[in-house]
């Protein structure tokens, strides 16, 4: 087995994505962008601060992943509870996306929530996302691609998205709501030849945004290049588009946490 990895910062303050690998354990966590300029502990975002929450809760790697997922997401309003965060204010809730896989004999048991991503990827380069699912800033990038980026309709978009968090979409953010949202399930080893896992941030930019992405160029780059020229695709197309008006996006670079188990 070999396994690439990569943790990097986008064009942001600081680093929302996180990133575990330990034993049979591997997992990305997205922290969203917090819609206030309030820092926690050593300078942390509440979007720090869940990914972080919720990587250490997995790592502890001593349950069935959807359990962890319910501890993760206890400890987040439990750490909100001790920073007296208001929890009736849901926009500044502390939140993250989470893929997670563990590794068994002969199989893979994998857990997900928000737009982080688990992918299997066959001897052929064929793919099946674990959990398909709508992509709810689908709405905000249409915008985006006809109004601009800071346009102040946007803006008010990315908060009534972020309202829909555990209503229309699933994060861990400390509400019990978000157990609706989780995605688990097992998968046989025979025939994978990759697991890849990833937040948005290694998506390959699109002109057009789709309401159910397609990520066959991401895994075609992925096979072809690996992790890292897969990487570097995206970095490049992102850097050749720095006013965001042919790939409609929220930021220049976002962050990437990204992991590829190769077998």
């Amino acid at each position: 087995m070999k396994v690439e990895h990569i943790l990097e910062q986008g064009s942001g303050a600081r680093n929302e994505d996180y990133l575990i690998m330990d034993h049979n354990i591997f997992g990305v966590f997205d922290g969203a962008t917090s819609l206030t300029d309030v820092c926690y502990e050593e300078g942390k975002s509440g979007g720090c601060m869940a990914s972080s929450i919720a990587g250490q809760v997995f790592l502890r790697n001593h349950h069935p992943l959807v359990r962890l997922g319910t501890e993760a997401n206890d400890s987040i309003r439990t750490r909100m509870e001790h920073c007296r965060i208001n929890l009736s204010q849901r926009c500044g809730l502390w939140s993250t996306s989470a893929a997670v896989v563990r590794l068994k004999d002969d199989e893979i048991e994998w857990f997900q929530t928000g737009d982080a991503q688990v992918v299997f990827i066959d001897r052929d380069c064929g793919y099946k996302v674990a959990a398909r699912r709508e992509d709810h800033d689908y709405p905000t990038l249409n915008m985006i691609r006809e109004k601009g980026r800071f346009h102040p309709e946007v803006q008010r978009m990315v908060e009534t998205v972020r309202q829909g968090m555990n209503r229309n979409y699933g994060v861990l953010n400390g509400e019990p709501e978000a157990e609706d949202f989780f995605r688990t399930g097992v998968e046989p080893c025979r025939n994978i030849k990759t697991v890849l896992l990833f937040t948005d941030g290694l998506d390959v930019p699109c002109p057009d945004p789709k309401k159910y992405k397609d990520f066959s160029c991401l895994v075609n780059l992925a096979c072809e290049r690996g992790l890292d020229g897969l990487r570097d695709h995206v970095r490049s197309q992102e850097a050749a588009d720095p006013d965001m008006k042919r790939y409609p996006r929220f930021k220049k670079h976002d962050d990437i946490a990204a992991i590829a188990i190769h077998f």
